[in-house]
């Protein structure tokens, strides 16, 4: 049995120093690359009021995992 971790996503739009929030949604996932997989398949199927430039993923203590592009390319 696979064990899954709480993942917080947050998307938002980024201008010079401002970040503003569109949605925030908790998601369940094995490990920070399959988040960030689903967090990509969020950004494509989630009714937000604007496109989001940027997204972030946390841990469930806050803790920041993952901050980049909303189309969720994956640091090498």
């Amino acid at each position: 049995m696979e064990i899954c971790l709480t993942f917080f996503i947050e998307f938002y739009r980024s201008r010079d120093a401002d970040e503003a929030t569109l949605d925030k949604v908790s998601l369940e996932a094995p490990n920070l690359r399959a988040a960030l997989q689903g967090a990509t398949a969020l950004f494509h199927s989630l009714a937000m009021p604007q496109i989001p430039d940027r997204l972030r993923i946390c841990d469930e203590h806050g803790s920041e995992l993952y901050a980049g592009p909303a189309d969720g390319a994956y640091p090498a």
